[in-house]
């Protein structure tokens, strides 16, 4: 069983940058797969705002299931981003915007790399990408 890899919550008196930063930081200091590798890929750079994607479906706290019933009827990349774990962690080499972005045009083939998520999150990845 995979150990869930605790992280600073969106609250926390730092900028997005710096909490995906130190959210991957701590994740590879408990030994999360690759993870100290993959966060220094992450690009920092701020992204642009967009009101579909600042919802609070993006909450990693909420559950799964209730990330999806609050993603539904989103377009497939916003669908995709909500089964993700929404930490921007970098362990899978993208933020979560820009791999969810990458799995819904094709340039992406696995769904497994979203490591917060686990297998649960694969599993919803598939599900989304054969409803297509």
């Amino acid at each position: 069983m995979k150990m869930a890899i605790p992280v600073l919550p969106s609250s926390a008196p730092f900028t997005p940058e710096q909490r995906a930063y130190l959210n991957g930081f701590f994740a590879g200091l408990l030994g999360a797969d690759g993870a100290v590798a993959q966060a220094a890929k992450v690009d920092a750079a701020p992204s642009e705002p967009d009101t579909d994607e600042s919802t609070l479906w993006h909450d990693p706290g909420l559950p799964l299931e209730e990330r999806m019933e609050l993603a539904q009827g989103k377009p497939l990349k916003l669908q995709l981003m909500a089964a993700m774990a929404q930490l921007d962690c970098g362990q899978c080499g993208y933020q979560c915007k820009t791999y969810a972005a990458a799995i819904a045009s094709g340039e992406e083939k696995s769904l497994k790399k979203c490591a917060p998520g686990g297998k649960e999150t694969a599993t919803k990845l598939k599900e989304l990408m054969a409803s297509v």
